[in-house]
């Protein structure tokens, strides 16, 4: 079913972005914190295949974007 992988993701603040870098010089990371984003960068791409959304969201996530959510859209 062509389209039925949604990432949902957003640019993250150049201020997160500077705390995580920072934070990337041997302090723990701790996953479970907020992320602040810009709310008018929120978007949507859809994928044929999981192997695709992935490979996107990863060179998202390098380029300073958050992934908000991965879904099939298919399965209930």
């Amino acid at each position: 079913m062509a389209g039925s992988i949604i990432v949902k993701y957003a640019q993250k603040t150049y201020k997160q972005q500077r705390e995580e870098r920072q934070d990337a010089h041997g302090v723990f990371k701790e996953f479970n914190h907020s992320v602040d984003i810009i709310p008018d960068s929120i978007s949507i791409m859809t994928f044929s295949t999981w192997k695709e959304a992935k490979k996107f969201a990863t060179g998202l996530q390098e380029s300073g974007h958050y992934i908000i959510e991965m879904k099939d859209d298919y399965k209930h």
